[in-house]
C-alpha cells in the first residue's frame, strides 16, 4: 500500500482504539468522546456494516482492494473489542430472587415529563414490591397520584419532589420511600444543573440508607462541562457508609471511570447492573433494541449492600417514556 493508504489505516485504527477504550487517555468524559462511547452496541453494529461495505467495494474495484481490506479488518477488530467489553459487563441476567425480610427493592424510571400514566408506574412498583421509587421527570402531583394508587393496595409511601422550573414536568424529579423503611427527611445538599436530584436521609434515630433520586443534565454540548460537573457532584453524594443512588445519570460505566474508587463505581457506590451482569443492556431509547441502546439508568449502592438481582424492564416500552425502567434488589452485605 502507498504511504497515504498506510496513514489512513493507522489513523482509523488510532481513532477506533480510543473510541473502544477512551479511558487510556482519560477522554471518557471529554469533548466528542463522551457522546461517542455512549452507544457501544450501536457502534459495533455500524463497524461491522462498514466492514461489509468496504469488502464489497474492494471486490468491485481492484485498485481499492488492498486498502478496503485493511480498513475492513480494522473495523472488524474494533467491533470484536467492543463486543468483548459488552460481554464482560453482561448482556442480561435478569432473574430476581424473592425479596427477603431485610432486602431493599429499588425501581427507577425516567417518565419523560409525566408521559407515563400513574397507574403504569404504580403497577410496576406494586408487582415488584418496590421500597424506593426514583422518578426523574415526574412532577409532585403525578408522584402523589402514584402514592395514592399504591396506598389502595396497602403500600404507603412518603413523597419527596423537587422542580427547577414550575410548569415544565421534565425539570422535576420525585422520590417515593416506603414508610416501612422508617422516617425520612429531604436534605438540602446542593443540586444537579437544569434537572433536579432529590436527596433524603433517615430522620433522627432511624437507621436506613441515605437515598438520592438522580437526574443529571445530558452531555449534549460538544464539550459537556456542565454534565461533568453534575457527575462529580453526584459522586460526592456517595461519600458515606450507607447510600443508595438511583435514576437517570445520562452516563454509562465508561463515564464513571475516574470518579470512584474502582471500575464501575461512582464515589463509593457500586453499580448494580455491573454486579449482576446486566450492564450492557440499554435503557435509552426505547426505540432501539436493548443491546443497541445505551445503559444510562442505574441503581448504585455502597458496599454495605449486596446486589442480588437487577432487571431492565423491557416490557414497559409502550408505557409512554423513552427510557426503560430498571429494578434492583439489594440485601445487607455480611
Amino acid at each position: 500500500m502507498r504511504l497515504r493508504s498506510v496513514a489512513a489505516v493507522a489513523l482509523l485504527a488510532a481513532v477506533l482504539g480510543l473510541l473502544a477504550w477512551p479511558q487510556v487517555l482519560d477522554l471518557q468524559r471529554g469533548p466528542v468522546a463522551a457522546q461517542a462511547v455512549s452507544f457501544r452496541g450501536a457502534t459495533a453494529v455500524a463497524a461491522v456494516g462498514g466492514a461489509v461495505v468496504l469488502s464489497a467495494l474492494g471486490h468491485l474495484t481492484r485498485r481499492f482492494r488492498r486498502l478496503a481490506g485493511a480498513l475492513a479488518l480494522v473495523l472488524v477488530a474494533y467491533a470484536v473489542a467492543v463486543t468483548g467489553v459488552l460481554l464482560a459487563r453482561g448482556i442480561g441476567a435478569p432473574d430476581l430472587p424473592r425479596s427477603g425480610e431485610f432486602d431493599l427493592t429499588v425501581l427507577s424510571w425516567n417518565t419523560l415529563g409525566d408521559s407515563v400514566p400513574a397507574d403504569a408506574i404504580a403497577r410496576a412498583a406494586s408487582s415488584e414490591e418496590a421500597d424506593v421509587i426514583a422518578l426523574p421527570e415526574t412532577t409532585r402531583d403525578r408522584a402523589r397520584a402514584v402514592a395514592a394508587l399504591l396506598a389502595e393496595d396497602g403500600r404507603r409511601y412518603r413523597v419527596f419532589s423537587r422542580d427547577q422550573q414550575p410548569g415544565i414536568p421534565a425539570r422535576s424529579t420525585s422520590l417515593l420511600v416506603a414508610r416501612g423503611l422508617g422516617g425520612y427527611r429531604e436534605v438540602d445538599d446542593g443540586d444537579t444543573t437544569g434537572v433536579p436530584t432529590v436527596v433524603v436521609e433517615p430522620s433522627a434515630g432511624q437507621n436506613g440508607p441515605r437515598i438520592a433520586a438522580v437526574h443529571t443534565t445530558a452531555p449534549y454540548a460538544i464539550d459537556p462541562d456542565v454534565w461533568r460537573a453534575d457527575l462529580a457532584w453526584v459522586a460526592g453524594r456517595c461519600d458515606g457508609r450507607n447510600v443508595v443512588l438511583a435514576g437517570d445519570f445520562n452516563a454509562t460505566l465508561d463515564h464513571f471511570d475516574g470518579l470512584g474508587t474502582g471500575g464501575g463505581q461512582l464515589g463509593a457506590c457500586r453499580d448494580g447492573a455491573l454486579a449482576t451482569r446486566n450492564a450492557a443492556v440499554g435503557t435509552w431509547p426505547t426505540s432501539l433494541p436493548p443491546l443497541v441502546g445505551t445503559p444510562i439508568d442505574h441503581v448504585l449502592a455502597t458496599p454495605n449492600w449486596r446486589f442480588t438481582g437487577f432487571r431492565v424492564l423491557g416490557d414497559e416500552d409502550s408505557a409512554g417514556s423513552d427510557h426503560r425502567p430498571v429494578l434492583a434488589r439489594l440485601a445487607p452485605a455480611g
